[in-house]
């Protein structure tokens, strides 16, 4: 009993310092196990911008009854799947209003992004927790 029950505990450790990707209904995302918490997806918007440049969005909506800080960063990946290193893939910040629905939009840097992912993840959690994925990237 005293065995199940520390593997029980083991387990939860483990899956609480991965992070979630939404491989069946948004597959372009990234999310932090504290961000999921706080987080409602209410949709991943893409198309493309003058120039023939993809753009991405995500509206989020934050389900918390206080303020939260969001980390977040576009990841642009070119047609055989490789980032596009450069600005446009550094971290931001976004100050989350208790019960308020937000928009995250960005333009690729490059017409060499044909795909995309999104991370969103709280600013508690630390930068050196690898992306845990279930699949494939579209």
């Amino acid at each position: 009993m005293i065995i199940r029950a520390l593997l029980l505990v083991a387990v939860l450790i483990v899956s609480g310092c991965q992070t979630k990707t939404l491989d069946t209904e948004h597959p372009h995302l990234v999310i932090g196990p504290r961000a999921s918490s706080y987080l409602q997806i209410e949709g991943v918007q893409e198309g493309t911008a003058s120039g023939d440049l993809l753009r991405a969005g995500v509206r989020l909506h934050s389900i918390s009854n206080v303020r939260q800080t969001l980390r977040f960063r576009f990841e642009w990946l070119d047609a055989s799947g490789f980032e596009l290193r450069g600005l446009a893939g550094r971290w931001e910040r976004l100050e989350l209003r208790p019960q308020v629905s937000h928009s995250l939009d960005r333009i690729a840097p490059s017409p060499k992004a044909t795909n995309y992912r999104i991370h969103l993840f709280d600013i508690n959690t630390p930068a050196n927790v690898k992306p845990h994925t279930s699949g494939s990237y579209p």
